[in-house]
């Protein structure tokens, strides 16, 4: 579990840096190309981390409703990486609710 957590870690900073990207040069990745293919490989490491739910919801501070929402958000911004109309800000507070989630779960429980 450990280094599934720290590769969704990793991601998540590839997210932020794509997401940077796009805004910077003002086009958006083609869908059917990057983002399609890039969303299903972390929904995969989201069903593989689905594996360990239950050690994860017993973790301090992480309840079945924050673990729904953290998979959520990684869905999330793993296609809004790619999109220059993406908020900022809402982008942004999502990244870090998430870094904080994994190394929450990090720190407590791996």
């Amino acid at each position: 579990m450990r280094k599934l957590i720290e590769q969704l870690i990793s991601d998540i900073d590839e997210m932020n840096h794509r997401f940077e990207r796009v805004k910077s040069s003002e086009v958006d990745y083609d869908f059917y190309k990057v983002v399609k293919p890039y969303a299903h490989s972390i929904d995969s490491k989201l069903n593989e981390l689905n594996n360990y739910y239950q050690q994860i919801i017993n973790t301090p501070y992480m309840t079945p409703l924050k673990f729904n929402l953290l998979i959520s958000n990684i869905q999330s911004l793993s296609v809004e990486c790619h999109f220059k109309r993406t908020s900022r800000k809402l982008f942004t507070e999502k990244i870090k609710s998430v870094q904080y989630d994994l190394k929450n779960i990090l720190t407590y429980h791996v």
